[in-house]
């Protein structure tokens, strides 16, 4: 049977499939501009379909009803056209409800008078079926709105060029090529129509509906290989133009192929002096080697631009690569963190102070911890820190097993010299005894005020006799002090006490208390003089016996 179908009428049936596979891949696709193509697709289905069905021997009154069905696809595809050309260059808000409407009363007039036009005759005046070889077509006189139509219709598929070439001038060269595709898909039909409209003999064929197939298969093309519905313009507008984050795109040779505004106004530069140029021109200002930073894979840096006000600008630069893996470009993000960049050095900054106050406070702490510890007027550790550091030390000997020896000394006759010579004279000898303490100390000895004119010294890890010739030392040095005061050098003689912990006391209070008892008993002996607590003991054991 299909022996017996002209070839025509097969390449029609083809283009009628084609197109509505396209129309079907389309129409599952989500992105702005899916549907308008999806139902541009299906228009052209029902025009080339019918129109090949019209080509088969059947009645005329058959053949009259495909014409009428074919009008539905003739008038609504130059319609569908320009709006899918306005969707796919991101001009949705052109077609309102004002401009659909205005679209739509043309082609629904014209519907009407083709299934009307037995009444009036206006859109085709008369219609026979001849015989022409294996073909049955139907020859129309065409009455006078046939060719307004045809004038409108050609007047819209202008329009709807003229959309896309306006849009593929304005377009990067990354989306020429995807423009490109869907001109030739809309040119190569159109300007078969427009030869066959006013160029073809009556008795020749139209091939418009034939070339819809070649379109159907450039536009699914289109959808499959380039995806061209998932990176039309319309995405890039709405994401990549409103971005406050500057954009490059560079092709495989560094060239800069698209910017968007955001970038325009970072480089102060307008896109027409930078597309096409090396990226290097643009970038080595702030990056210094640029294709040194943009040759190798993902980067992520941070500059600064040295513009004035300078701004700081984060990078990353992210390879393109198509699906085979094939790197097309690199895309480059500029983020602005200038705000960041200031925040954190205001945080450096009150950082830095807070620093500065802690530092400030532990010194006040440390000055007021030394105040806490320490005689104002000899410097020396005072009777608190004697009472904290001694049980620790008692604490350390008793564990390690070995000896503290503590003396207590007190000036002799110091009242005399406050009332012979003043306060202020007091003072200086209680000075200068501090300091010739201070400097006779050994690695871990301590002295002390223990109050008014008495001093402690607390020797670890010393046996009583050695301690002993070490206050003998000390005691031959005071006497030799000669303290000048005004026009008088003052002398002093000092009297001690010796104590040894384990064995004149376990405890704090019980070996000051033995040391405070030597001292007194050395005192009553006259005075400048040195007496053990052994020697104490001894002492009243002889007198008791």
């Amino acid at each position: 049977m299909l022996a017996h179908v002209p070839l025509y009428t097969v390449y029609l049936l083809i283009s009628a499939l084609l197109t509505l596979a396209a129309s079907v891949i389309a129409w599952r696709r989500t992105a702005p501009g899916s549907f308008s193509l999806s139902l541009l697709l299906l228009s052209m289905t029902v025009w080339s379909g019918f129109y090949a069905l019209k080509l088969l021997p059947l009645p005329i009154d058959v053949k009259i009803l495909l014409s009428n069905i074919i009008y539905i696809g003739v008038v609504a595809v130059p319609t569908l056209f320009l709006i899918f050309a306005l969707s796919y260059t991101n001009h949705e808000g052109w077609f309102g409800s004002h401009l659909l409407f205005a679209l739509a009363v043309e082609p629904i007039i014209i519907l009407i008078m083709v299934w009307t036009n037995t009444y009036h005759n206006l859109v085709t005046q008369s219609a026979a079926a001849p015989e022409t070889g294996n073909l049955s077509t139907l020859e129309v006189m065409p009455g006078p709105w046939y060719e307004v139509n045809v004038a409108y219709s050609y007047m819209v598929i202008a329009a709807g060029l003229t959309v896309l070439i306006y849009g593929m001038l304005r377009s990067s060269p990354l989306l020429k090529n995807q423009y490109r595709i869907i001109l030739l898909a809309s040119l190569f039909p159109w300007g078969v129509s427009l030869y066959c409209e006013y160029f073809r003999k009556p008795d020749q064929l139209d091939w418009t509906p034939v070339t819809f197939g070649l379109s159907g298969i450039f536009f699914t093309y289109s959808v499959i290989r380039n995806r061209f519905m998932d990176i039309i313009p319309v995405a890039r507008s709405r994401l990549i133009e409103s971005m406050s984050d500057g954009v490059l795109v560079l092709d495989m040779q560094n060239h800069i192929v698209d910017i968007n505004p955001a970038m325009e106004h970072i480089l102060g530069h307008k896109p027409a002096s930078l597309l096409g140029k090396p990226a290097s021109e643009a970038l080595d200002v702030w990056m210094g080697q640029t294709d040194l930073v943009i040759s190798g894979e993902q980067t992520s840096t941070e500059l600064r631009t040295p513009n004035s006000p300078f701004r700081y600008l984060d990078l990353r630069m992210t390879p393109l690569y198509d699906n085979y893996q094939h790197l097309n470009g690199r895309l480059m993000v500029f983020r602005d963190v200038t705000d960041r960049k200031q925040d954190e050095k205001k945080l450096r900054h009150a950082n830095d102070r807070l620093q500065s106050q802690l530092i400030e406070i532990g010194l006040l702490q440390s000055k007021l911890r030394s105040q806490a510890i320490r005689d104002p007027l000899t410097d020396l550790f005072n009777r608190r820190y004697l009472d904290e550091t001694l049980d620790r030390e008692l604490a350390r000997a008793t564990r390690e097993d070995y000896p503290v020896c503590v003396i207590m000394m007190d000036i002799d006759h110091f009242k005399k010299v406050n009332d012979t010579y003043g306060h202020e004279a007091g003072d200086i000898i209680l000075k200068t005894l501090a300091t010739a303490l201070s400097t006779r100390n050994r690695r871990g000895d301590f002295t002390c005020r223990f109050g008014g004119e008495e001093f402690v010294v607390v020797m670890p890890n010393i046996a009583i006799e050695t301690a002993y010739q070490r206050a003998q030392d000390l005691r031959i040095l005071l006497n030799s002090l000669q303290i000048p005061y005004g026009l008088n050098h003052l002398a002093i003689t000092i009297s001690m006490g010796i104590a040894c912990f384990p064995s004149n006391g376990d405890d704090r209070e019980s070996i000051l208390r033995a040391a405070d008892r030597a001292m007194y008993a050395a005192k009553n002996a006259g005075r400048d003089h040195i007496l053990t607590y052994h020697q104490l003991e001894a002492q009243r054991e002889t007198l008791e016996t």
